[in-house]
């Protein structure tokens, strides 16, 4: 493509059943992007299909999370060129998709995942899961830093009766 005329163009079609990049794991990977030559390098725009395992924030639970991976970025030739913080053309003349990739994939997994909507998460006493069991712990809305004046609220009770 570096060799290529301004403004030529092709369609890249990606279909992995799995690819590790560094701590991320994208299972399967897929979709279609194009590269388009530029006076400044080469332009790539598309999008990229995946999914990925982690934690629920609630339950701790794994929860496996589809992803949609937007690619639109510009890879600068010669890489010397390139901003602080942008991606360039390797002196070899490949792209290595890797490092925006799996920026992209971080940035499209929520702060708090969740395995449902409805996850009911973990019981602050016990820790039993409670999207399958119930537990007998007592439930008791007092703040602990008020925990000291459990005591006039229990008298108070007394005196009401």
């Amino acid at each position: 493509m570096l060799e290529s005329d301004l403004g030529t163009s092709t369609e890249v079609e990606l279909d992995y059943p799995s690819v590790e990049i560094d701590d991320v794991s994208l299972t399967p990977l897929t979709g279609s992007f194009q590269t388009i030559r530029s006076s400044k390098g080469l332009y790539i725009t598309g999008e990229l299909y995946s999914s990925t395992e982690t934690e629920c924030a609630r339950c701790l639970e794994n929860v496996k999370l589809p992803l949609s991976i937007k690619i639109d970025d510009l890879f600068y030739y010669p890489a010397s060129t390139a901003p602080p913080g942008e991606f360039g053309v390797g002196i070899d003349g490949f792209v290595d998709l890797n490092p925006l990739v799996r920026q992209l994939s971080l940035l499209e997994i929520p702060m708090k995942p969740s395995c449902r909507s409805d996850c009911k998460g973990l019981c602050a006493h016990c820790g039993n899961n409670l999207n399958f069991d119930n537990c007998e712990c007592e439930t008791d809305n007092i703040d602990p830093r008020l925990e000291s004046l459990r005591p006039l609220l229990d008298s108070q009770t007394e005196i009401g009766n």
